[in-house]
């Protein structure tokens, strides 16, 4: 492995971000925006996605992901594990 490419290996103590999709590309690469890191756009790779979410080509623009981000020297920083979080049903109450 390069200076340059992240490091894949498991981590127990990894950190888990959460951020949303600001853009895709029809090139299999995207940003993703979070406020747990600020100012900064988060690269990703179709290849980060995790194998139970969905797939690179079902992904939109606003879906809120969750990811661990690796710092890459100078390039800044890479999602990785990215796993896509469905949306809380609301639940209607029934009254009797």
């Amino acid at each position: 492995m390069s200076d340059n490419e992240p490091n894949h290996e498991p981590n127990h103590d990894e950190i888990r971000v959460k951020g949303k999709i600001i853009k895709i590309s029809n090139s299999g690469w995207g940003f993703i925006s979070s406020i747990d890191i600020k100012f900064t756009r988060i690269f990703f790779h179709w290849t980060s996605l995790k194998q139970d979410t969905l797939k690179f080509t079902e992904l939109k623009n606003g879906m809120k992901v969750e990811f661990t981000p690796v710092e890459v020297e100078g390039k800044g920083f890479r999602a990785i594990k990215i796993h896509v979080l469905t949306e809380e049903p609301e639940v209607e109450t029934i009254l009797g």
